[in-house]
């Protein structure tokens, strides 16, 4: 695939993701103050709706949106059975995550205590600092990608290198 191509894709689909995860974190902050549904609660469920969507998948890099898929297939041509590996250990998380969120639920439920409060300057903070650090991880790891063969990805995910493939 041509190096310019990719990188178009890539920044379409830092856009797309931009703006996916904006309505996401909206769709969150109005929901936990207008429903009574723990913050908790919420993160749990879409995490473990993820895990096992992506459990189902298994191997198939389709997507909803295109450009998406394109990108899948590219990196699972470049990563090779490292991709699948990786696709596992992702879902593994998120299954993960969605436990201590439904354990954090558990503890706190007949709690009179306020644990998560609305404040739009600080709801606007994260959002921008959650933007930014999906946006520099993401272009680090696609640009390098771009540069490292075969071999070297398994060489740094085998070595428990991988935060190196980001510097």
């Amino acid at each position: 695939m041509d190096p310019n191509d990719l990188r178009r894709m890539r920044t379409q689909q830092m856009a797309i993701t931009n703006g996916l995860l904006i309505i996401f974190l909206m769709l969150l902050f109005v929901i936990t103050c207008i429903m009574d549904v723990s913050l908790f609660v919420f993160v749990g469920v879409f995490l473990l709706i993820q895990s096992i969507m992506d459990l189902l998948k298994g191997e198939s890099t389709n997507k909803f949106i295109p450009v998406f898929e394109q990108i899948t297939i590219y990196e699972k041509q470049k990563m090779g059975k490292e991709w699948l590996k990786q696709r596992k250990m992702i879902y593994i998380w998120n299954f993960i995550l969605s436990s201590f969120m439904f354990l954090q639920y558990y503890f706190y439920r007949n709690s009179e205590e306020v644990l998560f409060e609305v404040d739009v300057t600080f709801m606007f903070i994260i959002t921008f600092t959650v933007i930014i650090l999906v946006n520099i991880i993401s272009f680090y790891i696609s640009e390098k990608l771009i540069e490292l063969t075969q071999r070297q990805i398994c060489k740094v995910i085998h070595g428990k290198q991988f935060f190196y493939l980001l510097l």
